[in-house]
């Protein structure tokens, strides 16, 4: 297999395909999270996250909050002051550039 049809082959591979591992990874760290969980994780203070409940995805079970790291993740990322999304196909062309060794002139 020569090294184009390999870079294609792996290309193909990054933007269709997740492992079984990479999805048991992420249900086994997506679990509930208490408020003093989120403190660790945020950069926020409390009196923040208390403010913004109303747009925090969250769960309540009696008086105790529980939220979600993936869906934290997601409402930081609609606060992005660029507005862009994080771009999957970029990110994997540079990994793959850098693991041929064709880096851009700078």
């Amino acid at each position: 297999m020569g090294s184009e049809e390999g870079y294609k082959e792996v290309t193909e591979v990054l933007e269709g395909t997740v492992s079984v591992r990479e999805i048991l990874s992420h249900i086994d760290s997506d679990g509930y999270m208490t408020l003093d969980r989120v403190l660790e994780y945020l950069p926020l203070s409390e009196r923040n996250i208390r403010e913004r409940l109303p747009e925090i995805p969250h769960y309540r079970v009696g008086k105790r909050l529980l939220f979600k790291k993936s869906e934290l993740d997601l409402w930081m990322e609609n606060h992005r002051e660029n507005g862009e999304q994080l771009d999957l196909k970029r990110t994997a062309e540079e990994v793959l550039e850098k693991i041929r060794g064709d880096y851009p002139d700078d």
